[in-house]
């Protein structure tokens, strides 16, 4: 494994236990939408969710691991909570209690909760804080 890969792993696992159990429930809920692909719910996500990962990845290697700018393409999720919660709770065009309602509904809970960290994060950015994140309580030995 290279440097900046070791690098990458350590500024992972020196988060917070909550805020990687958090990573792994925001992940998994988007990556749910690859069973609703025939849903509109499920294409719009997995639309949205593969958007996010094409600027996300690059920017975790180019940068050497987790930063606050991460937080940013998640913006990409505001139409599409839009969408879904107007389908859910305006036009009632998914039948409450299947499966692709849960699922949307899911969706709205998680991204939206991901969207106010995400505002304090994108602020922090902008404010200057873009250590690499995990780092420092992941300690130098962790690195190598």
């Amino acid at each position: 494994m290279t440097s900046k890969w070791r690098t990458i792993r350590a500024s992972l696992m020196g988060l917070p236990l909550w805020v990687r159990l958090w990573l792994v429930v925001l992940a998994l809920t988007n990556m749910s939408s690859l069973a609703f692909l025939d849903t509109d719910s499920g294409r719009w996500t997995a639309v949205a969710f593969a958007a996010v990962g094409v600027f996300n990845m690059p920017m975790v290697y180019i940068q050497g691991g987790l930063t606050r700018l991460l937080s940013v393409p998640h913006a990409i999720w505001i139409p599409l909570l839009i969408h879904l919660i107007q389908r859910l709770f305006v036009d009632h065009a998914i039948a409450s209690g299947s499966d692709e309602y849960v699922f949307a509904a899911a969706v709205v809970a998680v991204n939206g909760t991901s969207l106010l960290f995400d505002v304090l994060e994108s602020w922090r950015w902008l404010a200057g804080r873009r250590e690499i994140l995990g780092l420092h309580k992941a300690g130098r030995d962790a690195v190598r």
